[in-house]
């Protein structure tokens, strides 16, 4: 007995959804299963919204400990939304009810109508795809992001460096080592001959501090001198470079900080991954269909579905509820315009001779009363 009465309660809760009149569906009990499953259809793509909603802030705007709550209202707001376009779009789509009717008309009544609900899907689909998609190859991704992360702090790594003094600095470095490198040697070279002369084993082969080896003595100091006062300049370069460098380094660590994980950069990731890897094109392809295609479902359940006799009978109910409202508008039409041709006889007619104000109090006493009645 519990589990009939449950059953019933949730193909009543189906037949909602589907935006049916369920007295009339009772009716007819062949209709019954149609109607549930476009209902199951209906809050399908609710659940799918919520999901994706809830996804899509989470991994985006929510943060702090409330982030979990607020993702999970958006997450309730969004599905609401989608459920409640859908349940309208559904209960409101009305196929030709006429077996007279050819098939432009049917087209015309039918499908023409569904048109921008198709195109709504379609959007609707990639909506709530693309969330999907990220949690799907989320590490795919986040190797990727980290990818583009260091090209871009590479790119700005080039920009400072080229708007900064380091260029000259490096230029005056690799001036001053190609100095020092080819005075080496020469230093060496003069030392080692004031060295031998005065031992006595070269040059004049004179033994002592002769006035050739003061000479050769004073050349070999001056050129030490020389490559001493280049190393302390190469050292001063040195200590520039570092001082720009390191400027250099706390403003590209300021740019990483500033790149953060958000959406946008997660999206920018799973393009690039589609563009670079078939495999994850085809894949991102399906997804994407498989929402439009659940998120159509409904309406072409309805479209592509045999009119049946609850179809007719809710045609045949508007129509008569259409027909009544016109025949009440137009015989209140007609009252109407009976007492204003009386009015306006009675007020031109010269045996009367009725003032503006009985006219006045004609009008709100015999006309206006038929106007609110109608």
């Amino acid at each position: 007995m519990h589990d009939q009465s449950s059953k019933n309660r949730l193909c009543s809760f189906l037949w909602w959804c589907a935006g049916v009149v369920p007295d009339t569906l009772r009716l007819y009990p062949s209709e019954k299963a149609k109607y549930e499953g476009i209902g199951g259809a209906v809050l399908t793509t609710g659940v799918l919204a919520f999901f994706s909603g809830f996804y899509a802030i989470y991994t985006t705007l929510a943060g702090g400990p409330y982030g979990i709550y607020v993702s999970v209202a958006f997450g309730l707001l969004w599905g609401l939304v989608i459920f409640n376009l859908d349940r309208y779009i559904v209960s409101s789509l009305r196929k030709s009810t006429d077996p007279g009717a050819n098939w432009r008309q049917r087209l015309r009544q039918g499908w023409l109508p569904a048109l921008p609900r198709i195109g709504l899907a379609i959007l609707i689909g990639i909506t709530l795809s693309k969330p999907l998609e990220l949690r799907l190859f989320q590490n795919a991704i986040v190797g990727q992001a980290a990818i583009n992360r260091d090209l871009e702090v590479g790119a700005r790594r080039a920009t400072l460096i080229q708007s900064s003094a380091l260029p000259s600095l490096e230029a005056d470095f690799k001036a001053v080592e190609e100095e020092i490198a080819r005075d080496e040697p020469r230093v060496r070279l003069l030392e080692d001959e004031f060295r031998k002369e005065a031992d006595g084993t070269g040059g004049s082969l004179r033994y002592g501090y002769s006035e050739v080896a003061r000479l050769k003595e004073s050349a070999a100091v001056q050129a030490r001198q020389r490559v001493a006062e280049l190393q302390k300049r190469r050292q001063e370069i040195q200590a520039e470079r570092d001082k720009v460098n390191a400027q250099i380094n706390l403003e590209v660590e300021a740019f990483r900080q500033g790149l953060g994980d958000d959406f946008l950069t997660k999206m920018k990731a799973l393009l690039e991954l589609s563009a670079n890897s078939s495999a994850v094109w085809w894949i991102s392809s399906f997804i994407v269909f498989l929402i439009i295609g659940i998120e159509i479902t409904p309406v072409l359940v309805k479209l592509l579905s045999p009119i049946g006799s609850y179809d007719v009978k809710l045609d045949a109910m508007n129509s008569v509820e259409t027909t009544e409202a016109n025949l009440k508008r137009d015989t209140t039409n007609r009252i109407l315009t009976h007492h204003y041709a009386l009015a306006e006889s009675e007020a031109t007619s010269a045996e009367t001779k009725a003032t503006f104000e009985e006219f006045a109090n004609h009008v709100r006493t015999e006309i206006l009363p038929h106007r609110s009645a109608g």
